[in-house]
C-alpha cells in the first residue's frame, strides 16, 4: 500500500503542475510595432549566422554574423518549413533574412528587453521629456567647456533622444540606441556635420561637427 500511495501522490502533483508553455509551430515571431523584440541576439550555434537576400537557404549570402551579434528586428515570416526574420545590423548595415532559431530576445544594458516601438523621437519632438538638467558642451573648436540645458525622452532599453539647447537658442538631437549613441538631427542647413562617440567609463563623449557634448549613461538610462 505504501507504493501504491506514493504513485497515487505523484500522479496528484503531476495533474496539479500547470503544462508548459510551448510556442505553436504558426506563433511568428513578433515585430516592435506588434509588441515584440526590438533587437535579437544571435544564439544557439558554432558558427556564423548567415544574412540571407531572401527568406530561403538557397539564396544569396550578403554577410554573416557571429554569436552575440545584435540584430533590428524588422519583422519575421514563415517560409520552407521554417521562421526566418528580416534583420538588419544595429547601427545600420546590409539588411536581409535570418533562420530565427538562431536568434533570442536581446537583453539591453538595463537589464531589460526592450518591447514595442521606440517612440522617444516622437515624444521629444513634441516636448514630452522624461528629466531634464544641464549637460557639458562646447559649440567651437577650442571654445571651454560651458554648461547647456537638455531634454530626454526614454523608450526603455537605453533608447532615447537627448534634445540639448544650444547658446543661440537652437537645439541638437542626438539618437541612441540600447545606450549607444548612433546618430544627431544634422541637416543640409547646417551641412550635414560628421557626427562620432566615443566613451569613457560611463561618459559618453559625442562630436557633432565641432560642437561637444558630455552625456552620462545615467541620462540615457535613467536611474
Amino acid at each position: 500500500m505504501k507504493g501504491g500511495s506514493i504513485r497515487i501522490i505523484t500522479v496528484l502533483l503531476a495533474l496539479a503542475m500547470p503544462p508548459a508553455v510551448v510556442l505553436a509551430q504558426d506563433d511568428v515571431p513578433a515585430a516592435p510595432e506588434d509588441g515584440g523584440p526590438r533587437n535579437w541576439e544571435v544564439a544557439g550555434l558554432s558558427g556564423e549566422l548567415n544574412l540571407r537576400e531572401e527568406p530561403s537557404k538557397e539564396a544569396k549570402a550578403l554577410a554573416s554574423f557571429a554569436p552575440g551579434a545584435i540584430l533590428d528586428n524588422l519583422g519575421c515570416r514563415r517560409a520552407e518549413g521554417r521562421f526566418w526574420c528580416d534583420v538588419q545590423p544595429l547601427g545600420g548595415g546590409p539588411r536581409g533574412f535570418v533562420a530565427a532559431e538562431f536568434l533570442k530576445p536581446a537583453v539591453s544594458p538595463d537589464g531589460s528587453v526592450a518591447k514595442g516601438p521606440d517612440d522617444s523621437a516622437s515624444r521629444a519632438g513634441q516636448g514630452d521629456f522624461d528629466a531634464k538638467g544641464m549637460i557639458p558642451c562646447a559649440q567651437q573648436a577650442g571654445q571651454p567647456i560651458g554648461q547647456c540645458e537638455f531634454g530626454v525622452s526614454r523608450a526603455g532599453g537605453g533608447y532615447a533622444t537627448v534634445v540639448v539647447q544650444k547658446p543661440d537658442g537652437r537645439n541638437r538631437a542626438i539618437f541612441f540606441r540600447r545606450g549607444v549613441p548612433i546618430g544627431a538631427d544634422t541637416s543640409q542647413a547646417d551641412g550635414y556635420p560628421e557626427f562620432s562617440a566615443t566613451k569613457e567609463s560611463d561618459l559618453n563623449f559625442i562630436r557633432v561637427g565641432e560642437e561637444r557634448y558630455e552625456i552620462p549613461d545615467a541620462v540615457v538610462l535613467g536611474g
